[in-house]
């Protein structure tokens, strides 16, 4: 909710409403002992049905040549480099207008209505899990990529260039590659 991912509304009478779930996850140091615990809450995608609650899903994957040949290159002229995860991914990623999504609201957070009926959320932002997730994110990357001054390259969607910086990207991970420091800090701030 802080977030704006999404609204509690009345549950319409002729909407698909698409089950959630808890994604629960232990995050581990190298020799065994828990860093952290994750809870993420998620649609289930596996419950979607095309045409309804999803219209296209795709998500463009970096070619390993296009990494080789970036890195090759970054050797050969001494680039620098710096990965980057995007937090938070999906859920950064608007929901187009035209597309209405609900989603049960999730286990432990239900709030009901006048009558005791449950409400559900109306997406705003993209979930894990859901179908779409992953081409919503991509277009919304493309988009603050090329505010940035980045724009695809021609032969790989995933590779993209601008002055003094090339970035690949693969899903929620970024790697930059640039001529100093100061071109790979440029980008990320750029990012935010």
């Amino acid at each position: 909710e802080e977030m704006e991912a999404w609204e509690i509304v009345d549950r319409p009478d002729d909407a698909n409403i698409i089950d959630s779930i808890w994604a629960f996850k232990i995050k581990r140091f190298p020799d065994g002992l828990i860093k952290k615990f994750k809870a993420r809450f998620c649609a289930r995608g596996d419950k979607q049905e095309h045409k309804i609650n999803f219209w296209e899903t795709w998500l463009p994957v970096v070619s390993w040549s296009t990494i080789l040949t970036i890195m090759i290159l970054a050797a050969k002229e001494g680039l620098v480099s710096a990965q980057y995860d995007i937090t938070a991914a999906f859920v950064t990623a608007p929901i187009p207008e035209n597309e209405v999504v609900y989603v049960q609201q999730p286990r432990g957070f239900t709030k009901t209505g006048p009558n005791g009926e449950p409400l559900v959320c109306h997406l705003n932002s993209c979930l894990y899990g859901m179908r779409q997730s992953p081409r919503y994110f991509f277009k919304y990357l493309t988009k603050k990529f090329e505010k940035a001054g980045l724009y695809p390259s021609k032969l790989d969607s995933c590779l993209f260039l601008g002055k003094g910086a090339a970035v690949i990207t693969w899903v929620d991970d970024v790697l930059i590659y640039g001529q100093t420091e100061e071109d790979i800090t440029n980008v990320i701030d750029k990012l935010k």
